[in-house]
């Protein structure tokens, strides 16, 4: 490859590994913030889920610029600096193909990342999981079935009763504490 060619491959990771970096910030959802910032006795599991989730970006944002930036010595070191034309990427299509495989890359690692979060997330979130308790909704707490879908990661359907509603949160609860439950006895959180 022509040392520009990996030049410019690495200032494509730089620039989605910058968005990446910040998207947890930037595309916050106001709502989920104001989650965040409920005082709630015991554990806010909202900002506990949105932490593990923004560490996972950041991960991933900090890694795709530590691989842009060795992109970006190694042309530089093997020939850029006396190169006279352009590489393989000298046209608008084929600099639209090197961002897109940048994205593409970022795509899927940023999709295992956040998997690994979630994983997490529910491993802490259910450690205590007991089959015999089940979802009890407070009629004072209007937020309680958003809270809980977001925290179960389920969508609600269009025109969905509360009624309809709970059994499906129910089901995905049951779901997900089984998958990541258990009764622990060690309250440690580890990698």
């Amino acid at each position: 490859m022509h040392p520009y060619d990996f030049i410019f491959a690495g200032l494509a990771l730089d620039i989605v590994g910058a968005v990446v970096l910040a998207k947890g910030f930037m595309l916050k959802n106001p709502q989920v913030a104001y989650y965040e910032g409920l005082m709630i006795v015991g554990v806010n599991s909202h900002l506990l889920q949105t932490s593990l989730l923004q560490r996972a970006e950041a991960q991933v944002g900090a890694g795709l610029l530590v691989l842009g930036f060795a992109l970006q010595v190694w042309g530089n070191l093997h020939g850029g600096i006396e190169a006279t034309g352009p590489g393989w990427v000298d046209s608008i299509t084929r600099m639209l193909i090197v961002v897109l495989g940048a994205v593409v890359v970022a795509a899927v690692w940023l999709y295992v990342a956040l998997s690994r979060a979630r994983a997490k997330f529910y491993r802490i979130f259910f450690r205590n999981f007991s089959a015999e308790a089940i979802l009890i909704p407070q009629a004072q707490d209007t937020t309680w079935y958003h809270r809980m879908s977001l925290l179960l990661n389920i969508k609600r359907r269009r025109g969905e009763s509360d009624v309809q509603f709970l059994p499906r949160l129910e089901a995905r609860r049951v779901e997900l504490g089984t998958r990541y439950g258990g009764q622990a006895d060690n309250f440690l959180v580890i990698d």
